[in-house]
């Protein structure tokens, strides 16, 4: 038997606070890029995945229990040495490994890891023991002392960068943390464990791509990598919605998921975001689905009436076909509100709703010259275009 333990319960304080596991690339999470040639290899016959308590949920609708039946939720604790020993108890008690099973250790952000590197790593590990992916040092590596002054030059063909998988038959590993609790150790590796135990670890080439996320250069890096080798076509969506004012309603007006002060309510069912409907009928055109009214008839019927669960509805469809929204373009007509004025306000609610750069959305108005109701200041009239990439 082969677990993989994948560790995905770090905060990515080094990421100033951006979860680099939950990120959306190529139209669906890091983490599942990270869990793909695991899933993949017929080698592995379970994933434990080490989250903390603010990420649990959130990895429970990536890697829902019916998809994956294979993947296992374990709470990790307070160092990445703990997260991960807690999974290799887990992985102990409900799969009760044989002494020539293979514990892999990986970590989440080691995105690009490739299915012959993890089952390069299981076989070596078999017949050696413990075997970690490595990648030789190229550059000049260089020994300052204590008042930051270079003293000497390293011999580089003694260096090893440690990537991950860090693979190990049970039987040792079990020896290893053994050990180390008896000599109250706690490592940065698990690699570290078997040299603490006094064993040799033998290691199999990284290749070039598998390097651990660690800094916001490394997340923008990785991202690149993985649209520069997705195949795609680019796909486009037309949505128009129209609304007028509710002369009766003393609420606000709603546009792109926020509160319009000083601008009355529109006229509807739902509270009549202009903007949100004609996106949502947008997106929902690029990827072949139906008209607004297709499914948000039937969630306004059970109450819901916050257009953001509209575009939520349909952004999960977008997930569900591993799409990319990648712009989006919004034109009004209307006398008031001045968008112009409030157009900062309404990037920034769309940027947070649809998760895309600021630079990705455009917003811009007419007055319409009289000419139509919401030119003469009756309603709203809103355009939508969405430009979306989908796998080839």
């Amino acid at each position: 038997m082969n677990i993989a333990i994948i560790a995905a319960a770090g905060k990515g304080l080094r990421m100033q606070g951006i979860d680099k596991i939950e990120t959306v690339v190529c139209g669906k999470p890091l983490i599942l890029h990270t869990l793909s040639p695991f899933l993949k290899s017929k080698k592995i016959n379970a994933i434990i995945v080490t989250c903390n308590a603010e990420n649990k949920t959130r990895l429970q609708k990536i890697v829902p229990k019916k998809k994956f039946p294979h993947i296992y939720l374990v709470l990790g604790g307070e160092s990445r040495f703990q997260s991960v020993k807690n999974g290799f108890i887990y992985a102990e008690k409900k799969f009760k490994p044989s002494e020539n099973s293979t514990i892999l250790f990986h970590n989440s952000g080691n995105v690009l890891v490739t299915q012959e590197e993890i089952e390069a790593s299981i076989q070596l590990a078999k017949s050696t023991g413990a075997c970690i992916v490595a990648r030789p040092a190229s550059d000049t590596l260089k020994k300052i002392d204590e008042q930051n002054f270079i003293t000497q030059t390293i011999d580089r063909s003694k260096i090893l960068h440690a990537e991950t998988p860090q693979t190990f038959r049970y039987d040792i590993l079990k020896k290893a943390y053994a050990k180390a609790k008896k000599d109250n150790v706690e490592l940065t590796d698990e690699a570290q464990l078997i040299e603490h135990l006094g064993l040799p670890v033998s290691w199999t080439p990284a290749s070039t791509f598998n390097r651990k996320i660690t800094t916001r250069n490394d997340l923008e890096y990785t991202t690149y990598l993985l649209e520069k080798n997705s195949p795609t076509h680019t796909v486009y969506g037309l949505g128009t919605d129209t609304h007028l004012f509710d002369k009766t309603s003393k609420k606000s007006l709603t546009l792109c998921g926020i509160k319009i002060a000083g601008t009355p309510k529109l006229s509807g069912n739902s509270d009549a975001d202009v903007a949100l409907h004609a996106l949502s009928a947008a997106i929902s055109q690029a990827i072949g689905g139906g008209s607004l009214g297709s499914f948000s008839d039937a969630l306004c019927k059970k109450g819901i009436t916050d257009s953001t669960k509209y575009l939520e509805h349909i952004l999960k469809k977008v997930s569900e076909k591993n799409a990319r929204i990648t712009h989006v373009g919004l034109n009004f007509e209307c006398k008031k509100p001045k968008i112009d004025p409030i157009a900062s306000k309404l990037n920034n609610s769309l940027s947070k709703l649809l998760n895309i750069p600021l630079a990705e959305i455009g917003i811009t108005a007419t007055t319409g010259e009289n000419t139509t109701p919401s030119s003469r200041g009756e309603g709203i009239y809103c355009i939508g275009i969405v430009t979306v990439e989908l796998p080839a």
